[in-house]
């Protein structure tokens, strides 16, 4: 009889090599894709909106203000004329009275045609009493953008509409 003790430490090798093998390529694809950090989401309650290509930038100014740019397509079907829009961490459908600014200071056409984009650059975000929110980069923001505005051919343009879209996203240092 031949002893064979060789060839069985070869398979046992070659059996873990390849499970160790297998392990370090899923922990470098955890590491390359990071599944456990927050995604970045912008996501409007309702249809004819959207606000995620690409997704929102929230970064913190020099003096600590967290600020927020946004692009917002319009898809309802028609123009629209924007008039305000708010950043805000306030919890739930919960509206601060104070805080809303003037979209076109902020980069809002006075017509959004239906089909295009408007880009929203350093909007400040405020909290539930309408005061500026300050932050540090690199912490997770959850919150709300709120654009008021009135179709076209609305009878009455004093009346406005009013969208909401959830964003979730990394501050980062402005």
């Amino acid at each position: 009889m031949r002893n064979m003790k060789g060839q069985a430490a070869m398979e046992y090798l070659m059996t873990y090599g390849w499970a160790i093998l297998a392990i370090v390529l899923v922990i470098a694809a955890l590491i390359f894709l990071n599944p456990f950090r927050a995604p970045e989401v912008c996501l409007f309650e309702q249809a004819g909106f959207t606000c995620n290509e690409p997704p929102p930038q929230l970064f913190v100014d020099s003096n600590g203000n967290l600020l927020m740019n946004v692009k917002v397509w319009n898809q309802a079907g028609q123009g629209i004329q924007v008039s305000e829009v708010m950043c805000t961490n306030a919890p739930g459908n919960e509206i601060p009275e104070t805080g809303a600014v003037s979209a076109g200071q902020y980069g809002a056409p006075s017509t959004l045609n239906s089909g295009s984009s408007m880009e929203l650059i350093r909007v400040p975000c405020v909290n539930s009493d309408g005061e500026q929110i300050t932050s540090q980069a690199n912490q997770e923001f959850r919150g709300k953008i709120v654009v008021w505005y009135n179709y076209e051919n609305d009878i009455d343009q004093s009346v406005q509409h009013q969208i909401k879209a959830s964003v979730i996203s990394r501050t980062a240092q402005g």
